[in-house]
């Protein structure tokens, strides 16, 4: 399977701004043969956040004590993964842009050898943090937009916020920062037509967008009627090709995935937990007490998580037994995120 257009347009201006993250990625294809982790890092640095956004997957984070990260743990994680051929770590909370020691995080991570996202809800967006953040070595920032004004001010909590949204649009453009909007898709966005409206209204824009299936976890775990099920997922991926889309399980630079848990993307918490996904608040292990290699590789390991098994979106998705028979136990158990080995992982 051959890469997409936007796919090859990204890797050839990689390889000229960033040449030693090009270098690590053009080696991903022989990582796969080895089913080694090719994983983007989400990195949960802090979870300090001016929304209350009502799908919150990290909202039950924030009750927890214990050891945080720090701008010395970044560089320590950042270095590993450099040594595992990880290209990819994308800056998330909370809300980064109100992080007062950003910088401080970016250059911890490496701009000239790592690709940098940040995860964004796009309020503190204006014109003069779009170049700085371009100048500090973020290349790509993936903005939060939940359906069309009304919807999205009311999912986020926030009015005015799908305003600001629009218009960083036109600064990223003009500054070269690239942008992915993120889409949290919902049963009643589908049932009602709003994905599709979004979809048409923001086509103007030219940017990419990635639809995330809603997640029963964190803020969200009371809006189990609003998780969606095979049909709808079907639906959702019929949409690729007649807009500029990908989800969760779209092909990866002209590879399939699958579930992309730690094969193409995992999280780590602002209190060093290893997740698979920042929707399975399941700890494999946790960097403050072993290696970062150790723990992505007990997780390749499990049955849910390998290369030989290519699943639906596990928790996006209401139909499979990893969402019916496993997700169920994380409330039962006495820690969040839950421990791997007091789950039954059949």
């Amino acid at each position: 399977m051959e890469m997409t257009a936007r796919e090859k347009k990204n890797r050839m201006t990689l390889q000229e701004k960033k040449p030693l993250a090009y270098e690590k990625i053009i080696k991903h294809p022989e990582k796969l043969k080895n089913k080694e982790c090719v994983a983007l890092i989400q990195l949960q640095y802090k979870y300090d956040c001016n929304f209350k956004c009502k799908h919150c997957a990290i909202e039950k984070f924030k009750q927890k004590d214990g050891q945080v990260l720090s701008v010395e743990d970044v560089k320590r994680i950042a270095d590993q993964a450099d040594a595992m051929g990880l290209a990819s770590i994308c800056i998330s909370g909370g809300e980064p842009l109100i992080f007062p020691d950003l910088k401080d995080v970016v250059d911890a991570i490496g701009p000239d050898r790592f690709v940098i996202s940040m995860d964004t809800n796009g309020w503190l967006l204006k014109e003069e943090k779009v170049k700085w953040l371009v100048d500090i070595g973020v290349d790509r920032i993936h903005l939060s937009i939940d359906g069309l004004e009304y919807n999205h001010n009311m999912f986020r909590g926030a009015k005015g916020s799908w305003k600001r949204c629009i218009e960083a649009l036109s600064y990223c453009k003009e500054y070269g920062l690239g942008v992915i909007i993120n889409i949290v898709a919902t049963k009643s966005m589908v049932n009602s037509g709003e994905l599709i409206n979004q979809l048409n209204f923001i086509s103007q824009f030219g940017e990419h967008a990635s639809i995330i299936y809603a997640k029963p976890t964190g803020a969200f775990e009371d809006y189990k009627d609003e998780i969606l099920n095979t049909e709808d997922l079907a639906f959702i991926q019929s949409l690729q090709g007649k807009y500029n889309v990908s989800t969760h399980l779209s092909p990866n630079c002209g590879h399939e995935f699958g579930c992309l848990c730690l094969k193409r993307h995992f999280s780590i918490t602002a209190y060093g937990d290893v997740l698979p996904c920042p929707w399975i608040p399941i700890t494999i292990g946790n960097i403050f007490n072993e290696d970062l290699e150790t723990v992505v590789k007990r997780g390749l390991n499990m049955k849910w998580f390998s290369y030989d098994h290519k699943y639906s979106c596990q928790c996006g998705n209401k139909d499979t037994f990893f969402y019916q028979n496993i997700l169920p136990q994380i409330e039962q158990t006495d820690s969040y995120p839950a421990d791997w080995k007091k789950i039954n992982w059949f």
